[in-house]
């Protein structure tokens, strides 16, 4: 999931701050510090297969609902059940025979009472019908950004897009329109059956079993089918006058939804959807786990929103492919496409592990951007999100990856489940090599696949498949907040032929991690050419020597870039002069900016 105020970070400019200060904001940080400890959200019973049906009123903003609900019983006497209902309005509820069953509906929630106790593992069904009048949804209340279309909503034509309709369930949407238990630790099939007017398409999860038109109605019913579990928060629908571009990655079908009047821009756009889908599969060592793959344009979302087979994308997609921007869209794409592997096919047990999804995503679009770019973009990109997690770490706050401390759900998305995530991901995979982490992967996905999962049994799946206890860098990385801070200097002794590279870390231990254990890479270059040495940083302040013939030319402090760091290394004008000439692009920028501040 990308919102819309995280967009403009992925403009072409670097962020001009190369390092930030340790200091942070302190009113920002006491209003993380106060955020209340969470505990699971539990239920006592299991939903098995939602089947919604809608009949929308786009004039009236308006819709009819009837949800058939199937679920077992996780107890012994399951007396009822509890769902979350917002916006709409129960008119009644019935039970597999079609005698009704009491209800109260109140502060969102809907309690209905069973007249016979369910055994454990015994299941039933029920069936709501409800309704909403003019529906107008207030996201601030909801913990979300003013303006978000969160749930359902009814968008009116303007001068960019047609008269459409779309749902938006990121993080808890579908309670306006489905009574559900819309939490993400419940997993279910579902169908989905809009009936709208019949110049519209439609749009949904899964598979479509039949679109039917009523002409003396003047509506289209369609009716789609996801016959894998999912959440509530991925499932989808949009109703409009779309073209449908049709592609496919194999046979796979994939297909591009856009505004009539779009589709040369639209396939020009999206035409590298089938390449990052290979590439993906390839990375995850496993194939796209979904029935189809739809991207569709809506109003008012700045980037994207995942959704099982179906991702809700932005008009900025087509109006900056419009403006000539080749391929700026590529990493948007590619992000939401390995949701589908990160947040799709495997999920999140609770807030707290979101980073599962998110990181994952993340680092998957770095990867392809690198891929598809070269290693000179591709270090860029990576560098843009260190730098947009300790701008928020300074400006902002610190917290731990994975916490329990959130107010509203949306409060886990943030740099530090986005960017640092990925980050820390890329640095594990450094630590692990390529086909390894594929491997875990791999292994990860076919565990825990078409279920929500937890940091634990992520932590559980890398020792088992390397064997190793990497226990102290998940513990330094994602269970304790903020980064290391480190002073870097350098002596050459010419008469023994040694350097000796000094690094001391000096971030203190306020965030629980007095001393950080970092793996890098220092490069040393010399007019005979260029060597490197692995080493490790486990004290306070630790002196790597490294055997050189002659005075180094360049020393290179993590080279490669890896480490997600705060760092000082001060170079006199001669060197950082041979370092803008003769590094790679990162390094170039660094020391561009270091020769600027030491001439002031």
């Amino acid at each position: 999931m990308l919102q819309a105020s995280r967009n403009t970070f992925f403009s072409a400019a670097l962020m001009a701050a190369m390092t930030c200060g340790a200091a942070v904001n302190a009113d920002d940080q006491q209003d993380y510090d106060m955020r209340k400890e969470q505990t699971l959200r539990t239920h006592d019973f299991d939903v098995e297969h939602y089947r919604v049906a809608l009949t929308l009123d786009e004039d009236s903003r308006s819709f009819d609902g009837k949800t058939d609900i199937t679920f077992s019983s996780t107890v012994d006497r399951l007396g009822g059940i509890k769902l979350d209902a917002e916006t709409f309005t129960v008119t009644s509820v019935t039970g597999p025979k079609g005698y009704k069953r009491n209800f109260i509906q109140t502060d969102g929630k809907l309690l209905i009472h069973l007249p016979t106790k369910l055994a454990k593992g015994e299941s039933t069904t029920l069936t709501i019908t409800y309704e909403a009048k003019n529906i107008i949804i207030d996201s601030v209340e909801f913990g979300m950004m003013e303006g978000y279309d969160l749930g359902i909503d009814f968008q009116p034509a303007s001068e960019t897009n047609p008269q459409l309709i779309n749902s938006l369930n990121f993080p808890e949407g579908a309670r306006h329109w489905i009574p559900s238990f819309d939490h993400p630790s419940d997993w279910a099939t579902h169908e989905t059956i809009i009936t709208v007017k019949s110049a519209y398409k439609v749009l949904a999860n899964g598979s479509l079993i039949s679109d039917t038109e009523d002409a003396d109605a003047g509506t289209r019913t369609v009716h789609w089918s996801q016959t894998k579990p999912q959440p509530t928060y991925l499932y989808v629908f949009v109703a409009g006058p779309y073209s449908v571009l049709t592609d496919s990655h194999g046979d796979l079908p994939v297909n591009y939804w856009v505004y009539p009047g779009d589709e040369a821009v639209g396939r020009e756009a999206f035409k590298e959807t089938p390449n990052i889908i290979a590439f993906l599969e390839d990375l995850y060592g496993t194939k796209y786990p979904w029935d189809k793959y739809d991207q569709i344009i809506i109003p008012g979302v700045g980037g994207g929103a995942e959704s099982t087979g179906a991702t809700l994308l932005g008009e900025r997609v087509i109006t900056m492919e419009r403006a000539g921007k080749k391929g700026a869209n590529d990493w948007l794409i590619a992000h939401e496409l390995a949701h589908h592997w990160w947040g799709d096919l495997i999920g999140y047990k609770d807030w707290q592990h979101v980073w599962l999804a998110e990181s994952f995503a993340t680092h998957g679009e770095y990867l392809y951007s690198k891929h598809a770019l070269g290693p000179d973009e591709g270090a860029l990109n990576l560098l843009k999100k260190k730098n947009r997690y300790l701008a928020d770490a300074k400006n902002k706050f610190m917290r731990p990856i994975v916490t329990k401390k959130w107010d509203k759900p949306n409060h886990m998305f943030d740099t530090h489940a986005y960017e640092k995530g990925s980050v820390i991901l890329n640095m594990f995979r450094e630590i692990v090599g390529a086909e390894m982490f594929t491997e875990i992967m791999q292994a990860f996905l076919s565990k825990h696949g078409f279920d929500s999962a937890t940091t634990e049994e992520f932590f559980a799946t890398v020792q088992e498949v390397t064997g190793e206890d990497y226990g102290w860098f998940f513990d330094q990385w994602l269970l304790k907040a903020g980064h290391p801070v480190l002073e870097v200097s350098t002596h050459f002794n010419s008469s023994a032929g040694i350097l000796h590279v000094t690094v001391e870390q000096v971030q203190g231990d306020s965030n629980g991690v007095p001393v950080y254990r970092l793996p890098f890479t220092i490069g040393v270059t010399t007019a005979a050419g260029k060597t490197t040495e692995q080493v490790e940083l486990t004290k306070a302040k630790q002196v790597f020597s490294i055997k050189v013939n002659e005075a180094p030319l360049m020393v290179r402090f993590d080279e490669g870039d890896i480490l997600l760091k705060e760092w000082t290394f001060n170079k006199t004008e001669e060197e950082l002069t041979y370092q803008i000439a003769h590094d790679n692009n990162i390094g170039r920028m660094w020391a561009e900016k270091q020769l600027k501040a030491l001439k002031e």
